[in-house]
C-alpha cells in the first residue's frame, strides 16, 4: 500500500517518478535505499535553510544516512 499525499513537495522528483524508479531498482540486484522527508522540497540538502528546524534536521539526517550507506554498500 502506498501512501499519496495530495500536496507534492518535490516537483523534480515526484511520487510518480519515485514509484517508477522503485519498481526499476526492485528488479535489479543492487543494494538500494529512498529516504523521504517530509515539509522539504527537492534539494534541500545542499540548500535547506539550517535556521528552520525541519530542514536542518532533514539535511542532517540525509547526510548522516548517505554516509553510512556508502560505508555500508561501497567503502568495503
Amino acid at each position: 500500500m502506498r501512501l499519496v499525499r495530495s500536496i507534492e513537495t518535490d516537483h523534480i522528483f515526484s511520487t510518480e517518478k519515485r514509484h517508477q524508479t522503485e519498481d526499476i531498482l526492485f528488479g535489479m540486484d543492487i543494494p538500494w535505499q529512498i529516504n523521504l522527508f517530509s515539509d522539504v522540497v527537492h534539494g534541500f540538502a545542499v540548500r535547506g535553510g539550517i535556521k528552520e528546524e525541519r530542514q536542518r534536521w532533514a539535511k542532517e539526517q540525509a547526510f548522516q544516512q548517505a554516509v553510512h550507506w556508502f560505508d555500508r554498500f561501497i567503502k568495503a
